[in-house]
Order: structure tokens, then C-alpha cells, then sequence
């Protein structure tokens, strides 16, 4: 037993990796080439089911625009930060799918969806890029590989337990077993991604040019589309943070950026002669009052 355990903590320690940007220690167990690879396989099949806005629409363009920008952003990002940008390996792929439900996801190695009622929502070329660009840190953030490596060490571990004690869960300990799981372990860690998402999203859509302060009117917009349809369940029950929550992280960031303007302008253009949108980021430090 003890051998066990000191195997699983070394396999612990040399697969704690970091998060790009937010520099959390995240347990990545599984390659990124197979969980990709696995990824497009399900998107593909997903595809061949959905009801795919075409190319050349008006909206699907838009959106295509908005993605191509946030993807240069975070190219320029770790151009400033002069690291090795880890998106050359992905293999971006953003759809348009007629649904009537407000939802965007992300897949590993950069396969997006969006919803069309997710539009609605978003409103124009400001919200979209706030969920986009929340998308794409999902992706570069590496958490569905995270989640998928921490459900794989739980069980292995419970595996180990169960055998090394000669015990199984049954009845009720193993529904506290479940609940514990569920409500101590994989909701709580969902939120987490989902906020680092958001703080991520935040960065890139701002060194796209887009305005940051829709990302509080998108929550507000939601919240009360949200209590239309009836109110959300109590965030301990959810995966992902409650609006309110969201709305006061997006308040607490942004004057965070508002400061660093300065810094963002002169670094990526000194840094990167193609920087194509740094005049729109110049304007949004105008407008703050923080650049000339």
C-alpha cells in the first residue's frame, strides 16, 4: 500500500503543469495529442448532427471576424510575455449551430461551438468576443485534459483504497461517496475553470480591441434572461459561477486593465511590427483617460 501511494504521488508531481497567463498548478495526466485527437473525433460527429449555419451568413462572418482577431491577441500575448504561444498546435475550427438555447462550449485542441440564440445575448461584436474569447481560454487553459486527468486520479485512488482495505461502496456510503465527489470536488473545481476562463477572456478580448465593460453588461443581460425562464439553481449546484458572482469578478478586473494600458500598447507594438490592432486597444486607452 505504502509503495502505491508513493508511486501515485511522484505521478503527481511530474504531471502538475501551469496554466498559461494565470499561472495555476493544474494536474494534466493524459497527452495532449491523444485527448485532441479523441476531441475532434466527438466534434466531427457532433457536426454531422447539427443543424450548421452556413460560411458566407452575415452572422457566422461576424463571428469568424471576431475569432480571427482574439486568435491574433493571444498570439501577441505571449509574444509579450516572450513565450512559446501553445496555440500553433490547435487546430482551430469555430461553428455557427441554429439552436434555440443560449450556450457557446469548447473542445479540446480549439473546436468551438456557438449557438445561435447565444447571439441574442451577446448582443454585438463586443459580447460575442466576451464569450469567445472565454472559449478560447478553456482551450488554452487545457481544462477539459484537467478535468478528464482529475476524474482518472480519483478513481484510481478509490481503486486503490477499495482493494488495499478488501472494501467496496455500497448502499449508502456510496451515494456520500457520489455527493462528496460531485458537490466537494468536481462543481466546486468547474466553477474555478469556469472564472479563470473569464479572467483569461478578459485579457485576450481586451488586446483584441474589443470594449471589456460589455462583459459586465453581457452577465447582466443573462442574469436577467436567466430569471425569465425561471432563475438558475444555487451555484453550489452548478458548475459554473452565478452571474451576480461574474459580474462583481469582471468589475474587480477591468480597472486591473485600465492601469495596464499603457504597458500593453507600448510592449506589443515594440515587440510585434504586426500589430495590427493596436490602435484599436490606443482608442480603448483613450477613452480611459490613461493613454495620449
Amino acid at each position: 500500500m505504502k509503495k502505491i501511494l508513493t508511486i501515485l504521488f511522484l505521478l503527481f508531481l511530474i504531471s502538475c503543469e501551469t496554466v498559461p497567463v494565470s499561472e495555476r498548478k493544474q494536474l494534466i495526466l493524459l497527452p495532449d495529442s491523444y485527448i485532441n485527437k479523441q476531441s475532434a473525433i466527438a466534434y466531427k460527429q457532433f457536426l454531422q448532427k447539427a443543424n450548421i449555419v452556413s460560411k458566407s451568413n452575415p452572422q457566422n462572418k461576424k463571428l469568424q471576424t471576431i475569432a480571427k482577431n482574439i486568435k491574433q491577441a493571444i498570439h501577441q500575448y505571449f509574444i509579450l510575455e516572450n513565450k512559446e504561444d501553445p496555440t500553433k498546435k490547435y487546430n482551430w475550427e469555430i461553428n455557427l449551430v441554429e439552436e434555440d438555447q443560449v450556450n457557446a462550449w469548447a473542445m479540446p485542441g480549439g473546436k468551438i461551438t456557438f449557438y445561435t440564440k447565444m447571439l441574442d445575448i451577446a448582443k454585438n461584436e463586443n459580447g460575442i468576443a466576451t464569450v469567445m474569447a472565454h472559449e478560447m481560454a478553456h482551450v488554452i487553459g487545457r481544462h477539459g485534459n484537467e478535468r478528464m486527468s482529475q476524474a482518472l486520479l480519483i478513481d484510481v485512488v478509490t481503486t486503490v483504497a477499495q482493494t488495499a482495505t478488501g472494501t467496496t461502496l455500497q448502499g449508502g456510503a456510496k451515494t456520500t461517496y457520489n455527493l462528496l465527489r460531485a458537490y466537494g470536488i468536481f462543481l466546486p473545481f468547474g466553477r474555478k475553470q469556469e472564472t479563470e476562463s473569464d479572467y483569461l477572456g478578459l485579457i485576450f478580448m481586451t488586446i483584441a480591441g474589443y470594449d471589456p465593460n460589455e462583459t459586465i453588461k453581457l452577465w447582466e443581460r443573462m442574469r436577467d434572461y436567466t430569471k425569465k425562464k425561471g432563475g438558475a439553481p444555487p451555484e453550489f449546484m452548478s458548475t459554473h459561477p452565478s452571474s451576480e458572482n461574474r459580474i462583481k469578478n469582471f468589475r474587480k478586473w477591468i480597472p486591473y486593465w485600465r492601469r495596464l494600458c499603457w504597458f500593453l500598447v507600448v510592449n506589443i507594438a515594440s515587440r510585434n511590427s504586426n500589430c495590427n490592432n493596436c490602435y484599436d486597444i490606443r482608442a480603448y486607452c483613450i477613452s480611459f483617460g490613461t493613454y495620449s
